[in-house]
């Protein structure tokens, strides 16, 4: 029974976006399907066999212009998964080893140069069918090959802290490192939930200071890092805080001094483009002893009945 073009165009985009001929022979769906659909423009032909929905993600669609899969941080950026900006916007790709006759990604079907300026290419074969994006583990993994340490660490933090990425998948990025990078397997920590978190994190843990994330304080909710005792690490998001987060966020402070911690709130401005000066005050503070105890500085406690920022607490759960 013939496919309808809409029908064609489902299937399509429920496996990634795009698919070869082979893919759709598998998912029984005729070569006179694919025509029909793609006369009706339900799909779009985007290579020799590639055939794509109109609403596919951009990048996506020119990865498989260039011929091979999506990867690295040009899908993780799709996925949602946390990357530092790409000024230079870096289409990242990976085709097989042995690829040669790659074009560009305009769709003109011209010889991609290779040093193209907007593309990077990873070179790596992999089993099974041809993909439109790789499977997360292998994003990450090239991601790591690609970028520096704390780029795949930020990835890899975000992937976790959003469920994107579970336990085998972990295995399987272990697996897909080389030895020089696997550490970043072992330094991973879900309760980061942005790459600023993750610097921040890094930095303790290279300096060997204790600290905690994602920490419950009664009467005020979680705190995004707990350094000692009580030097409370808080990291806004990108944008400035208004309205409801802004004042949520000055209840948990004023809450948080009252029981005697010190807080060291920062902006996403902040981290990204001033951390050799936030790097060496919060030293400093540790330096001096302000994450710690001591007869200045104690915890006072306080009824969380009573607290001002019981409005905006989520019970752990």
């Amino acid at each position: 029974m013939p496919l309808s073009p809409n029908v064609v165009a489902a299937r399509i985009r429920a496996n990634s976006g795009a698919l070869p001929y082979r893919s759709l022979d598998a998912l029984g769906v005729e070569r006179r399907d694919v025509a029909r659909a793609r006369d009706a423009g339900a799909i779009m032909q985007v290579r020799p066999r590639w055939f794509a929905v109109p609403d596919a993600p951009l990048d996506v669609v020119r990865a498989v212009r260039v011929g091979g899969a999506l990867t690295a941080a040009s899908e993780l950026r799709i996925l949602g998964i946390w990357t530092r900006p790409d000024p230079h916007a870096t289409l990242h790709v990976r085709v097989p080893r042995t690829a040669s006759r790659l074009r560009t990604l305009d769709g003109s079907g011209a010889r991609l140069d290779r040093e193209h300026p907007g593309v990077c290419v990873h070179y790596r074969s992999v089993a099974g069918e041809p993909r439109a994006w790789d499977p997360l583990p292998l994003a990450l993994a090239e991601a790591a090959a690609c970028g520096d340490r704390l780029d795949a660490q930020i990835a890899l933090d975000s992937a976790l802290s959003t469920r994107q990425l579970d336990r085998d998948g972990l295995a399987e990025l272990r697996e897909l490192l080389p030895a020089s990078k696997q550490g970043i397997v072992d330094l991973a920590d879900a309760g980061c939930q942005s790459g600023t978190e993750t610097i921040v994190r890094l930095l303790l843990h290279g300096r060997r200071i204790r600290h905690r994330t994602q920490v419950w304080i009664e009467g005020v909710g979680r705190i995004d890092q707990l350094v000692g005792d009580r030097l409370v690490v808080e990291i806004d998001g990108e944008g400035f805080h208004t309205g409801v987060e802004f004042e949520r966020d000055r209840r948990r402070d004023f809450e948080l001094v009252m029981r005697g911690y010190l807080v060291f709130r920062l902006s996403y401005d902040m981290v990204m483009t001033e951390w050799a000066a936030v790097r060496a005050g919060l030293l400093a503070l540790i330096e001096r002893g302000e994450h710690r105890w001591g007869a200045r500085a104690r915890l006072h406690e306080r009824d969380a009945r009573r607290s001002v920022a019981r409005r905006h607490l989520h019970e752990p759960v």
